[in-house]
Formats: C-alpha cells, structure tokens, sequence
C-alpha cells in the first residue's frame, strides 16, 4: 500500500509539474551548499508562461504561472549548487508533492536558460528504481540518498545528452 501511495504522489508532482520525468526521494543540495544567483531573481517569461524567482533565505521560491489559466500557478522551492562546474538547482514542489527535480541553470543575456536533468540515455546510466503508476506506466526514482547521488550525478552533469530540451525565458517587456 506504501508504495502505491508513493506511486501516486510522485506522478501527481510530475504532472502538476510538467516537468522532467526523473524524481529524486532525496535533494542533490546539503547543507553546506549556499549558492545564491541574484541574476536570477525577478520575472521571466517565455510565450507560456510567468515564472517570478524570489530569494527566501538560502533557498528561492519560484511561482510558474500559465499565461492561459493565471488563477492556477504552481509553487516550488528551489536551491542553487555547483556540482562538476555546473550550475545546478534542486526544485520540489511546495504543496506537499514528493520527488526533487534537478536541473542546470544559466542566466546570460537577459535569458533564464534551464534543462532538466532527464533523458533516457541517463536512466540507463545512473541507478534508479522503476515505479509502476497508472495504467501500466512506470516512473524514473532515483533512490540513492544524498551523498551516493551527487556522486552519480556529477559523472553527467557536463553532458549534454543528459539534459531534455532547454527552455529560455526572458525579461518581460516593461
């Protein structure tokens, strides 16, 4: 029965999420990772979307807001790291939802630049459990725990077949 809950919870994140597949039980961030980027910080968006990036601490709050249905944005915490010599950020969902995603992040130009750390070539490459889901689909968890994975992790960050397609978001026009 835990696990069926379990199930269900990290694909109810993945979907509110519409983000990359790969869920974490544990954050890629410990304790004494304290980067902070306030290039990051402020309103961005892209055709879609607002995204607002607000400093809380050592930690940022991030509101992804759909220009089609404002009423129903989704909330996330999200810490900074460098792991490899790659910007990274570790975000979970702030209503409770269980799995971390991660992500590399880079702001240069007046663009929010971001990929998840997600890709078929990855998952056959770093441990990971397959949790069976709703009709018969499975979900990526990698249940390493934080140490043992930012060791497997680092091995990839660098590389490009790692990530899923970058998404760019700009500084709304005033």
């Amino acid at each position: 029965m835990r696990n069926a809950l379990l199930a269900v919870a990290l694909l109810a994140a993945l979907l509110a999420c519409g983000c990359g597949d790969l869920l974490s039980l544990h954050p890629l961030y410990t304790g004494q990772d304290r980067v902070l980027d306030q290039a990051l910080e402020g309103r961005w968006e892209d055709d879609d979307n607002l995204l607002t990036v607000t400093r809380d601490g050592i930690a940022y709050d991030v509101t992804l807001q759909p220009k089609s249905s404002p009423s129903k944005p989704q909330q996330f915490e999200m810490r900074l790291l460098d792991l490899g010599g790659v910007r990274m950020a570790d975000i979970i969902p702030t209503d409770g939802m269980l799995g971390h995603m991660f992500l590399r992040v880079r702001v240069a130009g007046g663009e929010l630049r971001f990929s998840f750390l997600d890709s078929a070539w990855l998952r056959g490459r770093i441990r990971h459990e397959a949790v069976h889901v709703a009709k018969g689909n499975t979900q990526a968890v990698l249940i390493a725990r934080t140490p043992e994975l930012r060791k497997q992790v680092k091995k990839y960050v660098a590389v490009s077949q790692a990530y899923g397609e970058e998404l760019v978001y700009r500084r709304p026009a005033l």
